[in-house]
């Protein structure tokens, strides 16, 4: 069993930067602030302000997430971008896996300048996660073996846990329903991030996205050679300049 607390890419960061922009970084399901911190960096260095906010129930331990509920994680994204709001003209937002549709459904509540939504999870590869509410009382954590990645991920900001549990798959599940029936409420401008190794979220979730948002202005980006967590693979630093040219000027 793995603990977070004490590792400092499992923290929060904030970034100063221009009054006139803000930019919300939104990490994934059981992972860290850790995996948005190479992009955070990147987006502070063309002038951007930044947050990465850490959701309810990461970067602590499994127990403390198995607690949690997605309400809460939406709930911790309107506060980021709330205080954004409060310090910047207008605010974009980018999140990656569960963090992009997180990303999705915060700019069903509030005024998102510009989104990008990163290996967005609606529908994902684990076909037995779906049965996660009635398997959550018999069966409390599922463990899977680590992915590996060549010399080209940063693995050393991948820190999440390595268990998961079961209740919050049944969480996440329910958050990518909610997502999906309000798509055609999402109106800001749309950059869909699509990963060509995705091992955790089918590649039709991005098309699902691309024909239903009801975003004017959205463009779809496949990055052939990335895995899932696509910030910290061999193609981000093409990312990042597309997500910087994306969300304009800071």
């Amino acid at each position: 069993m793995n603990d977070l607390f004490q590792n400092p890419l499992c923290r929060p960061f904030d970034f100063p930067g221009s009054s006139q922009h803000g930019v919300l970084l939104v990490h994934g399901f059981t992972a860290t602030p850790g995996t948005m911190l190479p992009l955070g960096k990147a987006l502070a260095q063309c002038g951007f302000r930044v947050k990465g906010i850490l959701l309810p129930g990461h970067g602590t331990n499994a127990e403390d997430m198995e607690l949690r509920r997605w309400p809460e994680w939406l709930a911790a994204v309107q506060a980021g971008f709330d205080q954004l709001v409060s310090e910047c003209g207008r605010v974009s937002v980018a999140g990656l896996s569960m963090g992009g549709t997180l990303a999705l459904l915060l700019a069903q509540t509030r005024p998102v300048y510009r989104a990008a939504v990163l290996c967005a999870a609606l529908r994902v590869r684990n076909r037995a996660s779906r049965a996660a509410r009635i398997l959550w009382p018999v069966m409390r954590y599922h463990t899977q073996a680590p992915f590996s990645y060549d010399g080209e991920f940063l693995a050393q900001y991948n820190a999440c846990y390595d268990r998961t549990p079961v209740r919050s798959v049944a969480e996440l599940n329910a958050l990518m329903r909610h997502t999906l029936h309000g798509l055609k409420g999402v109106r800001c401008p749309l950059l869909v991030v699509r990963a060509g190794q995705d091992e955790t979220v089918l590649p039709v979730s991005a098309e699902i996205i691309m024909n239903r948002a009801a975003s004017t202005h959205k463009r779809l980006l496949t990055l052939l050679n990335s895995p899932h967590v696509c910030t910290l693979g061999p193609e981000r630093e093409r990312l990042f300049a597309e997500i910087a040219h994306f969300f304009g000027s800071p």
